[in-house]
């Protein structure tokens, strides 16, 4: 089998330990593309030209910085069968490749204990009015900081609104759970029958704002979900309670949260914006009562290993003839983030 590892050497470095990239080099005919996809020069030569060079591959790695896997690139590897991508989204990854019956993994899963993570601190965060209590000039200055005494809850026995219940939306669920927390979740994509043995009642988005004590987003960022979260959306939440977002930025109207949260009732905690970053004087960074986070929801440097050792095992189940343990649908494919 002829392997290509098409990633640039910060992202090798971040996700392969030296031993996981030795036994990569050991699966086969092995080449590495390194140059970064972010860059705005151009490659010599370019990833179609390597691999057409190399006569194609049966196998593409792929990671954070990757060059973007066109038809063109897909021309030259016609023996393809597998794209195992070492991060969450493969947006860079051309429909073709579905088209064409090639198998295509992420490690979505993995990602997703980390961001689920900092869901769960930026919920307990705003609850309990942690920034009133490192910085206590904060405390009458407005609603949400009203008074140390009376202002904060427990998440315990609290009410959590997920909106989009994907992969993360469930991680989190399930940090939840120590906490006896009612979780209402708004999915068009779900019905109530199909996640009845989770323990969450599916309602519509409007009521979920306006029950919640704290509303997580975790719906993929796309066109179509542009604006989910606007100013009639964010008027309806309970005086006190907390908004995060650690999905796509995209999810919400910024103009309309500036003006709402400006009125000082709600907490915001944000690890994506729109645009990302916000320009430095954007009138969410003059906020007390606005956390942001320069999107860093994701895997820290100790659990980086763990994505290119998962796609290294999907490498090696396509090797053994064994199936995919985390493949992509086109049908996933067309519904995940497609923005910063």
């Amino acid at each position: 089998m002829k392997i290509i590892a098409a990633l640039p050497q910060h992202t090798k470095d971040r996700c392969f330990t030296d031993a996981a990239w030795k036994k990569l080099q050991s699966l086969g005919e092995f080449h590495w593309f390194s140059h970064n996809g972010w860059s705005k020069e151009p490659p010599n030569p370019s990833f179609t030209d390597f691999c057409k060079t190399l006569g194609g591959a049966d196998i593409l790695l792929t990671g954070w910085g990757a060059p973007k896997i066109t038809p063109d690139v897909l021309n030259a590897n016609p023996n393809l069968k597998l794209i195992a991508h070492s991060a969450g989204s493969v947006a860079h990854v051309d429909i073709d490749a579905w088209k064409r019956n090639i198998t295509v993994t992420n490690v979505m899963p993995m990602m997703g204990y980390g961001v689920a993570e900092f869901s769960l601190l930026f919920i307990l965060d705003g609850l309990r009015r942690f920034a009133g209590h490192v910085k206590p000039e904060l405390w009458g200055t407005i609603p949400f900081y009203a008074d140390p005494k009376t202002s904060g809850t427990m998440l315990r026995h609290k009410t959590v609104g997920l909106v989009g219940f994907g992969i993360i939306g469930r991680q989190t669920l399930n940090l939840l759970k120590p906490f006896d927390c009612q979780v209402l979740v708004y999915d068009p994509y779900l019905r109530q029958e199909s996640v009845n043995h989770l323990g969450v009642t599916l309602v519509p988005l409007a009521d979920l704002m306006t029950r919640s004590h704290a509303v997580s987003l975790h719906a993929p960022g796309t066109e179509a979900n542009k604006n989910t979260i606007d100013e009639k959306m964010l008027r309806l939440l309970k005086p006190g309670s907390v908004l995060v977002n650690t999905a796509r930025g995209i999810l919400i109207d910024h103009d309309a949260l500036a003006k709402v949260a400006a009125e000082g009732n709600i907490g915001v905690y944000l690890d994506v914006t729109y645009p990302e970053p916000l320009p430095p004087d954007h009138p969410l960074r003059k906020l007390s009562n606005v956390i942001l986070t320069p999107h860093v929801a994701g895997p820290t440097p100790d659990a980086n290993p763990e994505m290119g050792d998962c796609a290294l095992e999907e490498i090696e189940h396509l090797l053994n003839h064994q199936p995919p343990i985390w493949p992509v649908s086109e049908s996933q494919y067309m519904n995940q983030s497609r923005t910063t």
